[in-house]
């Protein structure tokens, strides 16, 4: 019986078969992608900041998005000749905001003296946005419109997840929260790019402004990013990597200051024309900081990041609060 010897020789006909195999396997890798939708899920807490214990101010979001892109739509398509893509996107969101000192006393509430240091607020609400790209920056807009209060059944939620998913209390002290209202509010932003023929470092600016009766704002931001990152308006980073044609990878750090001007936070101080609240806060502090840390993944289809936020002064003065935010994003 003769022993067979292990296989260590291909014979031409079958090297020449590989070789044709690998050529084209990696010029389908090189081939752009041109995927015309995303879906994409999200998720923040101030739990997921492993260093600290807190459960407040910003206290937790949830929410799903479908970006898509049309040639044609509602005749938004015809803004920005000189524009090199642009795609819309529709989403729906839940948020809850609650105050350091969550509980409140029967002495309190018999002798009226309940203090927060900011109120229960809950969110939910839809958004419709598009955004234009160029050459070195992109133009983002959009409206939200929901409502704020009891409606939106952000305390239903919380009080589901402490129960069945964390077993943490369960807060009675909702009914002390932001009054119904109906929302609606434009967000406008506006990025450039400072160097972009630099591969892995960059530097970037953007403008971010909110009118509304939720929130009225300004944020100038300056940025960074470094690593392997596509340009501004086609990154994971910006939130635009559905205009990438690129099947490449993008592995990046991403760093940011901003300045915030605020006027009207609705989420804390209640109604805009009635303000008879009586758990809003005394006055809104009409300056912030707002630091970033960021890690992004992006792939073909698939893309990932993790944000820290890092907010003072928010809402109420000399204040700290830290929160983080987790992204999962799907082309197809």
């Amino acid at each position: 019986m003769v022993r067979k010897k292990p296989f260590v020789f291909l014979g031409a006909r079958n090297l020449c078969f590989l070789v044709l195999l690998w050529f084209t396997i990696g010029a389908s890798a090189q081939k752009p992608d041109n995927f015309d939708r995303e879906l994409s899920f999200s998720t923040a807490n101030d739990a997921y900041v492993i260093w600290q214990n807190s459960d407040r101010f910003y206290s937790y979001g949830v929410g799903a998005n479908l970006k898509f892109k049309k040639k044609k739509f509602l005749g938004l398509q015809e803004y920005f000749p000189e524009k090199t893509g642009y795609f819309f996107e529709v989403g729906l969101r839940l948020e809850g905001f609650t105050p350091t000192n969550k509980t409140v006393s029967s002495i309190e509430i018999q002798q009226n003296t309940i203090s927060f240091d900011r109120p229960y607020a809950g969110l939910l609400f839809g958004t419709f946005n598009i955004t234009f790209a160029f050459e070195r920056a992109f133009f983002k807009g959009g409206v939200l419109f929901g409502v704020m209060g009891p409606s939106s059944l952000a305390s239903d939620f919380q009080a589901w997840f402490h129960d069945k998913v964390t077993d943490d209390p369960i807060f009675e002290e909702w009914r002390f929260q932001v009054p119904n209202q109906l929302i609606v509010n434009l967000d406008l932003t506006y990025a450039y790019d400072f160097i972009p023929q630099q591969k892995w470092f960059d530097v970037y600016g953007t403008f971010n402004t909110r009118l509304g009766n939720l929130y009225i704002d300004a944020t100038p931001t300056l940025g960074l990013r470094l690593g392997k990152f596509n340009r501004l308006s086609e990154s994971m980073g910006m939130d635009n990597n559905i205009l990438s044609n690129s099947s490449g990878i993008e592995f990046f750090l991403q760093s940011s200051i901003s300045s915030s001007l605020n006027i009207f936070d609705g989420t804390a101080q209640g109604n805009l024309f009635n303000r008879n609240f009586e758990h809003s806060v005394d006055g809104l502090n009409p300056l912030s900081t707002i630091l970033t840390q960021s890690v992004y993944f992006s792939s073909r289809r698939f893309s990932a990041g993790i944000e820290h936020y890092f907010t003072f002064g928010k809402v109420v003065p000399h204040e700290r609060h830290i929160y983080a935010r987790t992204i999962l994003k799907y082309k197809f």
